[in-house]
């Protein structure tokens, strides 16, 4: 993708000028990409995202403008249901899909497109999955479910296994090292060592996937990793810190593939209005052989 932002000041000279014609003059966009970064949600006006063209915009205020020229249509794909009842539903996100917008797009993301395939819906996100991770989201869809379901992950009193694949085998292992933005990297990354912007503590345990598990997979060297923690790229920052990065995580020095082989497998909970307990499971169909 080739994304551009820019983000500058609204001046008193430009405070009669519609929000495409600012943009135009202000950035390197004509009016017409201009009119498709607002349709796309691509355009913040005092960090709120604006979609109307038309808009007048005052003197002070900051604009924030994204636009990928490269953004693919609008997904339509039908997003796998793992459970549901009254109160929570769980689903399979499809891989090289954004849990919630991006800065160039509202409408490229799991919870958009949940929101065109259910609009009797509102539904509250409490945890994410990277772009190219596929693999379960429990999401509340009833205001009763949203406190509980919220200290669940905010406590981490709940259990979470992945499942990866790396280039070599690893042993058994628990990782304890803290996560931080490693500052000035472009494209932005997290590291455990170096000159790590608000670095927070984090824990993973990694074991072999059993025979069993990799029965039907491509054949590889499958890890399974539980997070105790829920850092930014935990699990793919822990394991290029051993030096076993994901097959596939270009971003921390994982051996190329057509994919980023890292699938959200399995998840332990109670149940946040009921308490009973809840173990789902998306299989990791996309590493099937």
């Amino acid at each position: 993708m080739t994304l551009r932002k820019w983000t500058f000041i609204v001046d008193l000279e430009d405070a009669e000028l519609r929000l495409d014609q600012l943009i135009a003059k202000r950035t390197e966009l004509s009016r017409r990409a201009a009119r498709e970064a607002l349709k796309l949600g691509g355009v913040q006006v005092d960090r709120k995202r604006v979609k109307v063209a038309g808009k007048l915009v005052k003197p002070g205020l900051e604009i924030r403008v994204a636009y990928d020229p490269d953004l693919p249509p609008v997904p339509t794909t039908a997003i796998p249901i793992v459970f549901e009842d009254a109160w929570l539903l769980a689903v399979d996100k499809p891989a090289g899909l954004a849990t919630q917008g991006t800065w160039a797009t509202d409408r490229h993301d799991l919870l958009a497109l949940l929101k065109t395939q259910r609009p009797d819906l509102k539904l509250f996100l409490h945890h994410r999955l990277d772009q190219g991770t596929s693999g379960l989201l429990v999401l509340a869809k009833d205001a009763k479910a949203n406190p509980g379901l919220a200290a669940a992950f905010a406590d981490r009193n709940l259990e979470k296994l992945y499942l990866a694949r790396v280039s070599e085998p690893l042993e058994a292992c628990t990782v304890e090292a803290p996560i931080g933005r490693l500052r000035g990297a472009d494209p932005g990354r997290f590291g455990c060592e170096g000159d790590l912007m608000d670095p927070k503590s984090a824990r993973t345990d990694f074991r072999p996937a059993t025979a069993e598990e990799m029965a039907g997979l491509v054949p590889g060297h499958y890890i399974v990793a539980r997070i105790h923690t829920g850092r930014t790229h935990q699990i793919r920052v822990h394991l290029a810190h051993l030096g076993r990065p994901i097959l596939g995580d270009a971003l921390y020095g994982g051996a190329p593939s057509d994919r980023l082989w890292l699938h959200a497998w399995r998840l332990g909970l109670k149940h946040p209005v009921t308490g009973a307990d809840l173990r789902l499971e998306a299989p990791p169909l996309r590493f099937k052989a």
